[in-house]
Order: C-alpha cells, then structure tokens, then sequence
C-alpha cells in the first residue's frame, strides 16, 4: 500500500513567513499533482500563519499532507492558548471566518483536539 504525501517545516515568527508558507504550500501541491487545491490553501494558509505570527509569536510547524480524498494543512506553535475564533473587525482582518467559509472543515488543536495550532482540510 502506498502512503499518502506528507510535508512539514518550521517557520519563524516573522512576517516573511506567511510568504514561505504560501511558497511551501503551493510547491508540495504542484509537485503532488494537486493543483487544484493551490488558490484555496495558499489563502488560508497565510491567515493562519499570520495569526500564529501575531498571537503566538514563537516559531510554528507548518504541515501539509493529502488525506484520502482532501488536502489537511496544519500550523502549530508553542502558544499556551488555543486559538480562538472571533468575529472579524477592520483592525484584525477576517480571523477564521475565511477559513470556515472556505475550507471543507477545520479545527484547533491536534488530531485529539489539544495543542496550540489550527488546521483545515479541503476536498480535492
């Protein structure tokens, strides 16, 4: 049985580095043949990334993988605090509103829903 593709890297807490996920993102894509998926991830990978940034400021793993039929990116830092969800204002941008509306699920924390970090899938 062949597994799935699995990617993952470390990122700094730095502004650069919503650029470098999108580049990281967008290149495992491409080169999985999944570039269908491209636009959305790379969109809401750099939400992510960029309120790891601001919140979490320390260094962030960033992981993508194909899951059966979607595509799952993960962002996790040390945070002590789970990301949480708030209604977007014109001073933070659109939170992770634009990740529900656009991603096929998403969630906080790891696979048993623990740990700093968010992830979203989408359906390939």
């Amino acid at each position: 049985m062949r597994s799935l593709p699995v990617a993952s890297t470390t990122l700094p807490a730095h502004p650069a580095s919503s650029r470098a996920a999108r580049a990281f993102v967008a290149g495992h894509l491409r080169t999985w043949g999944l570039d269908s998926a491209i636009d959305d991830a790379s969109l809401l990978v750099s939400e992510l990334v960029t309120n790891a940034i601001l919140h979490g400021r320390s260094p962030m793993e960033l992981v993508v993988r194909r899951v059966k039929t979607r595509v799952r990116v993960e962002v996790f830092n040390d945070g002590r605090r789970s990301p949480q969800a708030r209604y977007p204002d014109a001073a933070s941008g659109q939170g992770f509103s634009l990740v529900q509306a656009v991603a096929t699920r998403w969630g906080v924390g790891d696979e048993d829903g623990a740990g700093s970090g968010v992830w979203f899938e989408i359906a390939l």
